[in-house]
């Protein structure tokens, strides 16, 4: 009788909570689609003043600042804020038409609400189908590419236009957008679909497109979005379950099918490939590898000679033998050679 009482009582009381919780998703709706309206009023009568928002890209000598129809692959959120809240420096020092006079000009400034609703807007509807999402994984992005992508920027004239910082001072050319931050601004994936031709994106504008290998691509791209980026955790594998489980015994054939042919049988440096080149291959059996870091080591075998300073005829076997040979292929030549006796 109770329990039945009780389910009376509740039965009773059903349909006001179904009301009472209709009613909130009636208010909550409402309070989205105005949110969401306040953040295209505020493009619409604000920012399209200066950007455009739908169309075809064109040269920027025709607009007053950059196409925005991509904004929402663009930028990362948290900067997109900062910047539409004040908090963020012009990011083109001599503003964005450069022809037109010589100092940036301020931007608008939102309160953190608009820049809400504003970011909302942009990540809802102005996206790029070109933008493929997951295009690049940057997760084992080491240290050694980073500075491969850093000479590439400064050999392939980026610094001509571009600004970054070296040792806190902003060095290269001011005309196009600063660099300096932008693994704190670019979304990883619109960096790369930009990379890969930015005349896609800004034609007749001066941008420039440079002949790069899919490696260099990763390269400069996987370098621009370390800086600004505070303490970035670069990849180390050396560190990684390849080498928690290196065996020298399978480095052995390895070194064989690699290393011999210019290192030599014994490791003394007189393999068949030796007699034409200059300098001559190191003598593994003379040199203590035991004692040789990880790292350099790693780097020597997988980037090639020339990326620790030494021989450019040393391969960089990294794109032929897999993660496992090469830790394998390491802890056989740490076994192996240990320095001449008594040296």
């Amino acid at each position: 009788m109770e329990i039945a009482k009780e389910i009376r009582s509740r039965s009773t009381h059903m349909p006001l909570l179904l009301a009472v919780l209709f009613a909130q998703l009636n208010f909550v709706a409402p309070v989205f689609a105005e949110a969401y309206e306040l953040g295209e009023r505020l493009v619409q009568d604000q920012c399209s003043t200066c950007h455009k928002f739908q169309g075809t890209h064109e040269s920027k000598f025709n607009l007053k600042g950059p196409d925005l129809m991509w904004a929402g692959d663009k930028y990362q959120r948290d900067w997109l804020l900062r910047w539409l809240t004040g908090k963020e420096p012009n990011l083109y020092p001599k503003g964005y038409r450069w022809d037109k006079g010589t100092r940036a000009q301020p931007h608008v400034v939102l309160s953190k609400d608009g820049a809400e609703n504003v970011a909302d807007y942009f990540e809802k509807n102005l996206n790029d189908a070109r933008v493929k999402k997951n295009a690049i994984d940057l997760s084992d992005f080491s240290e050694m590419e980073s500075g491969f992508g850093a000479k590439i920027f400064k050999e392939f004239s980026c610094l001509g236009c571009h600004q970054i910082k070296e040792d806190g001072k902003s060095i290269g050319g001011p005309i196009s957008a600063d660099l300096f931050d932008s693994g704190n601004r670019y979304n990883v994936d619109w960096l790369l679909r930009f990379a890969l031709n930015p005349q896609d994106f800004t034609p007749h504008s001066g941008e420039y497109l440079a002949d790069l290998s899919e490696l260099g691509v990763r390269y400069i791209v996987g370098y621009l979005m370390t800086l600004g980026v505070e303490d970035y955790k670069f990849y180390e594998p050396w560190k990684t379950d390849h080498f928690k489980n290196a065996d020298a015994s399978r480095g052995t054939p390895i070194y064989k099918e690699y290393c011999v042919q210019c290192h030599g049988a014994k490791g003394e440096g007189d393999g068949p490939g030796a007699s034409g080149l200059q300098p001559k291959p190191a003598a593994h059996a003379k040199m203590a590898l035991n004692e040789f870091p990880e790292d350099y080591l790693y780097n020597v075998i997988y980037y090639g000679g020339k990326s620790v300073g030494k021989s450019p005829s040393m391969p960089d076997w990294g794109l032929t033998i897999p993660p496992q040979g090469i830790a394998d292929l390491i802890a056989y030549l740490r076994v192996t050679f240990k320095g001449e006796p008594g040296a």
